[in-house]
């Protein structure tokens, strides 16, 4: 009788957690998701295997870092997958573009096992980059346009180009050690 009022409680605690901070899980999960559905999704995931696994939740004092870190995963797990990369839109970026913020995050962008997640990690916070800064990225990314040729096809200068792409790359390099410490 008692495993069944622990259980109950743990369930009880589990449902406070989801009212009281359903809202900034969702934020975080919008910046970092593609979508907002996938974001409501990977939410749902995280409290739905807090449920699930409510007796061993029990003895977790912060239930929400539980669920943080479930939703962290399930969400690593989803850019893992190729095929949910292509129906996102996933960029693929060239090595030199890569090596840059890579090492601008302070990583060696030929190590192996780092190179995978760190572009997991990338695909996703791109998408929370600034328009105007995902813009150029994507332009010398994809298209292979220089700096010049991108400031005669938008009309903005190549210094402020070279700023956004400079400022790109420190918000990538931030996001990216940021990921890599709650993976490491």
């Amino acid at each position: 009788m008692s495993d069944v009022k622990t259980d109950e409680a743990a369930r009880r605690h589990i449902e406070r957690a989801y009212r009281e901070r359903r809202r900034g899980f969702l934020a975080w999960a919008r910046r970092h998701a593609p979508d907002l559905e996938t974001a409501e999704d990977i939410l749902q995931d995280a409290f739905g295997r807090a449920l699930a696994n409510a007796s061993a939740l029990s003895i977790v004092e912060d239930v929400g870092a539980w669920i943080f870190t479930a939703m962290r995963n399930r969400l690593a797990d989803l850019w893992r997958g190729e095929s949910a990369r292509r129906r996102a839109g996933a960029v693929e970026f060239s090595p030199e573009l890569f090596g840059e913020i890579a090492s601008e995050a302070g990583y060696d962008p030929a190590d192996r096992l780092v190179r995978d997640e760190l572009l997991a990690a990338l695909e996703v916070a791109i998408e929370a980059l600034p328009e105007k800064q995902r813009e150029v990225l994507r332009a010398q990314a994809l298209d292979g346009l220089t700096f010049k040729e991108l400031a005669e096809r938008t009309g903005e200068s190549i210094d402020t180009l070279m700023a956004r792409k400079r400022y790109a790359i420190r918000k990538l390099a931030a996001a990216l050690d940021y990921w890599m410490e709650f993976e490491t």
